[in-house]
């Protein structure tokens, strides 16, 4: 049985600061942005009345959409979450990925309840590796490789 399920998200989200919010379909690329290939969209939301300060946080909408949105990623709501930048959030989000990560890589198929797991990748002595407890290498479940592997088909040029 797989662990994972596919999901297909073509959607780009990235919160600034819990001061301004960026969701569309744009790409960073050629294509995105030469503005006669692809159709892409944005929505941008900017709360100028509940920008940080030097004395608080910003508390507005976008703060609340981002609690909300980890929160549904995470499994649970941490009051840790409130200050991301805070070594407790860091340490909270590395935890929930560890733990994710220990029972991905157990013999055990469980459901998750969260969809947090770090990256299956780890960079150590100048070199990216396959992140220790996967076999050979591999994802547990569909037997792939991590690491991919170099087209022998196609050009680099067609895949980017």
């Amino acid at each position: 049985r797989t662990r994972r399920h596919q999901i297909y998200i073509h959607s780009k989200m990235m919160i600034v600061d819990d001061d301004v919010a960026l969701i569309g379909t744009a790409n960073i690329n050629q294509r995105s942005m030469d503005g006669c290939r692809d159709s892409e969209i944005m929505m941008t939301s900017w709360q100028p009345e509940h920008l940080a300060t030097e004395e608080s946080a910003p508390k507005g909408d976008i703060h609340a959409f981002r609690l909300h949105t980890w929160a549904s990623i995470t499994g649970q709501m941490n009051e840790a979450f409130r200050n991301p930048s805070g070594h407790a959030c860091v340490r909270a989000m590395n935890q929930i990925a560890h733990e994710n990560w220990q029972k991905y890589i157990a013999d055990n198929t469980v459901d998750m309840e969260s969809h947090l797991l770090p990256f299956p990748l780890e960079y150590s002595d100048g070199e990216i590796k396959p992140r220790r407890g996967l076999k050979d290498g591999c994802f547990i479940d569909t037997k792939a490789s991590v690491l991919g592997k170099k087209a022998t088909l196609l050009p680099e040029l067609f895949l980017t």
